[in-house]
């Protein structure tokens, strides 16, 4: 199992991301890329106890907007 974050509920998040088809890549930070091309920054090492719960939200934004894109797309 890799270590995507020191933050236990970031990895977490990350792997169910990675699984379900999402790419993890590391340049200058770590990122997420969805399978359309966006993708969400996040730190190795947070400094802020509720980084995962603000992770988390961003991920379910950003979820949300391209389902919002394809359904658009689909009409």
């Amino acid at each position: 199992m890799s270590r995507y974050s020191q933050n236990k509920g970031i990895a977490r998040i990350v792997r169910a991301l990675v699984q379900e088809g999402w790419v993890y890549s590391m340049t200058s930070h770590p990122r997420v890329t969805a399978p359309t091309g966006e993708f969400i920054t996040f730190a190795l090492t947070p400094s802020d106890g509720n980084a995962h719960r603000q992770f988390e939200r961003d991920v379910r934004r950003l979820k949300r907007i391209l389902a919002l894109k394809h359904k658009e797309h689909q009409a």
